[in-house]
């Protein structure tokens, strides 16, 4: 049984973590905004984007771009919030406990709320159309969306994934099997010339970010905080 005391004192500690993580979120974003300046008018992306998307574009064939067409169909919007639906059955049925569902709901809600911020803040446009295979989206280029929103989900699904499965095997085919499928978006989003270089690095960045300020609140708000672990426990 909980006393007010404790009671009040777990309340303090989740509003603290609370207002510590958005503000990590919030700094996240200023410092995005200050390093894609800072490269800008060093000239820095120039001599990263261009060689990368011209490699790319010089090393295509017919194999390749089925697979990276598939790797980016995977990890568009519809393509990851299909994955996110599958994956919350599974966890849920797994854990009885609807707590992986919510985890992975709110990892995928603010990582899509991080990259429109950020892709409208910015304004950065992408490759030249003469470079990409089309269809090319229509929003802007910074930060890769496909790539911060895969890392950003998937890295808390990795998380979980250690938490629920007791094999050492099973832990590390999932491990392997969610990195090959980051590393397949991301680059994928290079070949099919929709993004520079940098685009990319920022979603990896950003969306790793994000994944560890879900992870940390879990842990220490949910998982420590006995009130809430009742029923968000996985």
């Amino acid at each position: 049984m909980h006393t007010p005391r404790r009671s009040g004192r777990n309340s303090q500690r989740t509003r603290s973590i609370l207002v510590f993580s958005l503000a990590i979120l919030f700094g996240l974003f200023a410092v995005a905004r200050r390093l894609w300046i800072a490269v800008r008018v060093g000239g820095v992306p120039d001599a990263w984007d261009i060689p990368v998307l011209e490699w790319f574009e010089a090393h295509r064939t017919a194999a390749a771009t089925a697979i990276a067409w598939f790797f980016t169909i995977a990890g568009d919007t519809l393509g990851m919030s299909l994955i996110s639906l599958v994956l919350i059955g599974l966890f849920s049925w797994r854990t009885k406990s609807a707590g992986s569902g919510v985890l992975i709901a709110v990892t995928a809600a603010g990582s899509v709320a991080l990259t429109l911020l950020l892709k409208t803040s910015l304004g950065r446009a992408r490759p030249p159309l003469d470079d990409a295979l089309p269809p090319v989206p229509p929003s802007f280029s910074f930060p890769s969306g496909h790539t911060l929103n895969s890392v950003a989900i998937l890295g808390v699904v990795g998380y979980l994934a250690l938490r629920v499965l007791q094999h050492r095997l099973a832990r590390i085919v999932a491990m392997c099997a969610l990195g090959i499928f980051i590393i397949g978006v991301a680059v994928s989003r290079l070949y099919l010339g929709h993004h520079w270089l940098s685009d990319v690095f920022g979603g990896l960045l950003i969306g790793g970010c994000w994944a560890a300020v879900v992870i940390v609140l879990h842990h220490f708000v949910l998982v420590k905080n006995r009130r809430w672990s009742r029923w968000l426990r996985t």
